[in-house]
């Protein structure tokens, strides 16, 4: 039978893999409130993610203290708080797979203010522009309707006299592609670590009982 201090290696193992994933996804939400003007949807998003990370955080106190102390009551409280945790934690995931194209298109409205301000001020969609190698909002057609020829970063080699290598792509659907793949991304570390939490419940679990079978022996 495996001896409790191997159990405990093991919880101490998964335990930081789960916090760093966990510390990933809050660090995703964050860049997402941050870096751009998120409406509800977005910023329900981008919450979800923090959410789950938290949970992680405070929940897996109560399992790290009861490693160290060698105390079955914290480490019966972790169980049950886990099992709460992990129930939400699978519906917001679950939430934010089926959501995620609503999500990222609400989050690429950032870029519907810079096409506004590059109407007002010429050169504010170079940045996506250069990034997602696009051209315009929608298409380069964009830039002919509002009065103007598309500027040099929507030709490939930057020769606004080579109409060949101009970009038909717009910025618009290039920046919720980026969006959508990261969400997929995030959700997919999601998903891998409530997968560790229900490992980790497992070890704790054995932990349990191999702390009850240390003290029986301890009585003979």
């Amino acid at each position: 039978m495996v001896s409790t201090p191997a159990i405990k290696k093991c919880i101490y193992f998964f335990d930081i893999i789960c916090l760093l994933l966990a510390a990933v996804l809050i660090g995703f939400g964050t860049y997402i409130l941050c870096t751009n003007n998120t409406n509800d949807v977005a910023s329900m998003g981008a919450y979800g993610y923090i959410a789950i990370g938290v949970a992680t955080f405070v929940v897996f106190i109560f399992l790290n203290f009861g490693a160290i102390r060698e105390n079955v009551g914290c480490t019966v409280t972790f169980m049950v708080l886990m099992v709460i945790v992990i129930l939400a934690q699978s519906v917001i995931v679950f939430f934010m797979i089926v959501g995620r194209n609503s999500v990222a298109s609400n989050i690429s409205n950032t870029l519907d203010a810079t096409w506004e301000e590059e109407l007002k001020n010429e050169g504010a969609m170079s940045i996506y522009e250069e990034w997602l190698v696009c051209c315009g909002r929608a298409s380069p057609q964009d830039y002919i309707v509002s009065g103007r020829l598309p500027p040099s970063t929507c030709f490939t080699n930057g020769n606004q006299n080579a109409a060949e290598d101009l970009i038909e792509t717009g910025c618009r659907i290039k920046f919720e592609d980026y969006w959508r793949h990261l969400l997929n991304i995030f959700n997919i570390l999601g998903c891998v670590l409530i997968g560790l939490e229900v490992l980790v419940s497992v070890f704790a679990l054995c932990f349990c009982i191999s702390m009850g079978n240390d003290r029986r022996r301890s009585y003979y």
